[in-house]
């Protein structure tokens, strides 16, 4: 591949942003997703100090990390990501039928 193919190639993955943007954007979900993060736990432990149960924050906590940790083994491949992607599925799919069988 010649340099202008690179460059071709490296710009249409882009979607029109260049590395820093890319950086800046990867960045701000992180911290969005550990602000929202935050607020569920913030808002569980106010249900549990109620009496109630935190069914619902939780499944959402753990959707969240699925996620992310899915995303990690998509980009690198390690299988120890993949496993923790799985296990925090699991939780998340127990917290949920939890939340919905009352």
């Amino acid at each position: 591949m010649d340099r202008d193919e690179i460059l071709k190639k490296a710009q249409a993955g882009a979607i029109g942003m260049d590395e820093r943007e890319q950086q800046v954007l990867g960045l701000s979900f992180g911290i969005g997703g550990i602000l929202m993060v935050l607020l569920c736990v913030i808002l569980a432990i106010v249900r549990l100090v109620n009496g109630q149960d935190a069914y619902d924050y939780t499944a959402i906590v753990f959707l969240y990390l699925a996620g992310a940790e899915l995303h990690l083994y998509w980009r690198t491949r390690r299988r120890g990501l993949a496993l923790l992607a799985a296990a925090c599925g699991l939780v998340f799919a127990g917290n949920l039928a939890m939340f919905l069988l009352g």
